[in-house]
């Protein structure tokens, strides 16, 4: 059965819920019960690397050019990344991406009929599924200002913008093939518009440039800008209108960046080869002339992308997807184990994010105050953000909502109230959890 309405949390049960990434949870699901967590890993580690296998085959430039942009593009995704819904969203981006461009510059194919029934996959996959019908908006936009700086005939360009005027329409329609009908858009625009979401959950906040793992961001937007600027070949108007707009999503929205690789990394490729051919230093990087090796260096190249893609997975297995009795670094298996063991049961609070998941998962007799899916309305999300950040008292809300279990970190301003109150006891703490009871 596909859910409509909230299972898991006790705050907001039966209230109506867009599952939009339903498909992937039925995939993530049927993986794992037959092969397993580390099966699951793997095949998403190469649903990554075709991802960027697609990537690397756009660009036209020297293969280790191209490669050493891959995998710049590769570290920068690698902490956005996981088994989770937002890699079909990659990887369909890059399909519809090397469609759209293909389309443009050459303005004929069938191919790019393709993208009317893939829209429907990726609708129920994923809700990034609007960044399908975003890319082929910039590409009706942006046909035309190639039209204008090459000095082509107008005549040319509307056989080009109507066909995917036309795909365009077949996407948002065929979108509609879902469980949900026209609330497959309704519930993603309005996340996009909430001003609660957009400043509380970290993905859809700024990228930090002070914080390690953005410097591989960084690196990209630095040497895509410096390739574009040295470069002696003129970049498309159509390829930079991309840039721009990924860019600037990026720059408001970290969860974005993963297109913005998709765009970046073929632009930095061709005009990082096309600056170097221009020096003394860099005529060695033309185009090899052995057919040979030619075929060789792809090959080279796929084989060196598999490397970052290891390192990928066993992050991931020693992080998200450890054996059961190992030791995680972001899960509180032992207070879990400790409920367990005890058969302590009823309404529980906890962190939203991986806790919130963890619990839904290990516990389904003890419904969760708030996880980390997007079925919360404004108002509640907001009063959780100020009584977890002490503008706001706890008490009233736990007292509403009957919360019986209250599962916090050592460090959370929760711990000191939950530990002065006569109401609640302290049964459980470790490193990583702080487990308190409601007295009867």
């Amino acid at each position: 059965m596909i859910p409509s309405m909230d299972l898991f949390s006790f705050t907001n049960y039966g209230r109506p819920w867009t599952a939009h990434g339903w498909l992937s949870g039925v995939v993530f699901y049927a993986l794992y019960s037959r092969l397993g967590f580390n099966a699951l890993i793997f095949i998403f580690a190469l649903l990554v690397a075709l991802a960027f296998w697609i990537v690397f085959r756009r660009s036209d430039s020297h293969p280790f050019i191209a490669g050493f942009a891959t995998l710049l593009g590769v570290w920068t995704v690698l902490p956005h990344i996981g088994v989770r819904p937002r890699v079909f969203t990659l990887l369909l981006s890059s399909v519809f991406l090397a469609i759209l461009i293909r389309y443009a510059r050459s303005g004929t194919g069938r191919t790019i009929w393709w993208l009317v029934p893939l829209m429907p996959l990726w609708a129920n996959l994923h809700g990034g599924f609007l960044i399908g019908l975003a890319l082929i908006a910039l590409t009706i936009v942006g046909i035309p200002l190639d039209v204008w700086a090459s000095g082509e005939k107008v005549q040319a360009l509307w056989p080009r913008l109507r066909t995917l005027g036309i795909v365009m329409l077949g996407c948002a329609l065929a979108a509609l093939l879902n469980p949900y009908g026209l609330r497959i858009y309704t519930f993603p625009i309005g996340v996009l518009l909430s001003p609660v979401f957009q400043g509380v959950v970290v993905d859809w906040l700024s990228p930090d440039f002070h914080q390690p793992e953005s410097l591989p961001l960084l690196l990209l937007i630095l040497l895509t800008v410096a390739a574009l600027a040295l470069s002696p070949k003129r970049v498309r108007p159509s390829e930079l209108l991309f840039f721009l707009a990924t860019l600037y999503a990026t720059l408001k929205s970290q969860r974005h960046l993963v297109i913005l690789v998709l765009v970046a990394v073929p632009l930095l490729a061709d005009h990082l080869q096309s600056w170097l051919e221009a020096t003394s230093f860099g005529k060695s990087f033309g185009q090899p002339a052995s057919p040979d090796a030619t075929a060789r260096q792809p090959i080279l190249l796929s084989l060196l992308l598999l490397l970052p893609l290891a390192i990928f997975a066993v992050k991931l297995k020693s992080t998200l997807f450890a054996p059961p009795r190992q030791e995680l670094v972001d899960v509180p298996i032992k207070a879990v184990d400790y409920l367990k063991e005890n058969q302590i049961t009823g309404n529980t609070f906890t962190d939203p994010n991986i806790w919130g998941g963890y619990l839904i998962w290990t516990l389904p007799n003890n419904p969760v105050y708030i996880d980390g899916r997007d079925v919360y309305p404004e108002a509640f999300v907001k009063e959780y953000v100020e009584m977890v950040s002490g503008v706001a008292d706890w008490r009233g809300p736990f007292d509403r909502y009957g919360v019986r279990i209250a599962i916090v970190a050592p460090k959370s301003l929760l711990l000191r109230g939950l530990k002065e109150s006569t109401g609640w006891r302290q049964v459980f703490q470790d490193d990583m959890a702080v487990v308190f009871v409601r007295q009867r």
